[in-house]
């Protein structure tokens, strides 16, 4: 088992509970879809506070293995990476860990283990994997039949297109219908981005990804299942990014901005330029030389995402925090044009938050940016 303290537990082991009232709600949501018989046999993997146990016995359902390796939460720890393969169930639902990219400790370690065989020949070679993924590939050894399902509150970064395809790659063979589920509520008691999806065979969805986003109202959208190796499969972002477009104007960036990699001054602790003074950017001064002059963007943080400048590219040194972009030829000289640019976004910071979340702060894709449409 993992080694840890009751102060480093809660990094180490990935703790982040869920609320009562979301787990009645995502309960719910995979009956509505999953309608399964209050016999059928159901395993908790990272039982935590039970908050996943007692709603389902609240619901009736009484066949529930729980696994948790936290002795301070149970009498009979068990690390569910250990748990015999012979254990079968129809349904493993549950949050388990997440792991935080800068701490060792919250991965998942297969020299720790003498039974790897759930992970795939990628992941085994490798010294340590994301514990969530990790928990897919064991949880997909434990079902059933074809009529099981696994169901787990996620990082949404597992959700990033191209990213974890190995084991997205595994749950396309394993399932036909994969459900996403976003809602406006806190999770847990800290502010951390998450989904709830539920990997299943439906006849109705068969090789269908549904996307499902409530604030206020519900939103669905359904998609080809092999989206979910290349699209970024964010309900709150994908359906907020189809719902309000890119931008109310009729020209995208691309139009103006060049996609020629700028070589900047950069230095994150001896810096001029931060998110946190880049708008009083927006002005190029009178006299200069306007040509010298580049478009730079907030790429990350909850606050300063999207805020917006114009940079003396000779002269000014900027932190880490930007993407920068050099105007094309037949605009490079236009002051008007650049300072109208730095404008427009400048106006539609909230748009680039809603669809650029990500788990800890959020971040912009460069796409998102560059076809955002404007009017100059």
């Amino acid at each position: 088992m993992k080694e840890f303290t009751p102060n480093n537990k809660k990094i180490v082991l990935g703790q982040y509970f869920t609320k009562k009232d979301i787990v009645k709600r995502l309960l719910d949501l995979l009956q509505s879809y999953k309608n399964y018989p209050k016999t059928i046999s159901i395993l908790e993997p990272s039982s935590g506070t039970c908050n996943f146990v007692k709603e389902l016995k609240y619901k009736e359902f009484n066949n529930i293995k729980e696994c948790e390796i936290d002795k301070s939460l149970t009498e009979n720890p068990q690390d569910f990476f250990n748990l015999e393969e012979k254990n079968k169930f129809d349904l493993i639902v549950g949050n388990p860990p997440f792991s935080k990219y800068n701490v060792k400790e919250s991965y998942f370690y297969p020299k720790d283990y003498s039974n790897i065989s759930f992970l795939v020949n990628e992941l085994r070679m490798k010294e340590k994997t994301q514990i969530e993924k990790a928990f897919i590939l064991k949880s997909i050894k434990h079902l059933k039949d074809n009529n099981s399902s696994i169901a787990f509150v996620l990082p949404i970064s597992f959700f990033i297109g191209g990213k974890n395809n190995e084991t997205k790659k595994v749950i396309l063979d394993f399932f036909s219908t994969i459900i996403i589920y976003q809602n406006d509520k806190n999770w847990f008691k800290e502010p951390i981005p998450c989904a709830f999806a539920i990997f299943t065979n439906i006849a109705e969805y068969k090789n269908k990804i549904i996307l499902l986003y409530e604030d206020g109202e519900s939103i669905k959208e359904e998609l080809d299942k092999n989206n979910i190796l290349t699209e970024e499969l964010i309900p709150k972002s994908f359906l907020y990014k189809k719902h309000n477009g890119n931008g109310d104007g009729e020209y995208p960036l691309t139009k103006y901005l060049s996609e020629e990699i700028v070589k900047y001054k950069r230095n994150y602790k001896n810096n001029n330029i931060s998110g946190k003074n880049i708008l009083t950017k927006t002005k190029i001064p009178d006299g200069v030389e306007i040509e010298k002059y580049a478009l730079a963007v907030v790429r990350v943080g909850n606050s300063s995402i999207g805020k917006t400048g114009l940079i003396d590219i000779k002269k000014d040194i900027l932190n880490d925090m930007f993407y920068v972009f050099y105007f094309k030829k037949e605009y490079n000289s236009d002051k008007n044009l650049k300072e109208k640019i730095v404008q427009e976004i400048n106006n539609n910071q909230d748009h680039f938050r809603q669809l650029s979340i990500r788990v800890g702060s959020k971040s912009m894709k460069k796409n998102d940016l560059l076809t955002f449409k404007i009017n100059p």
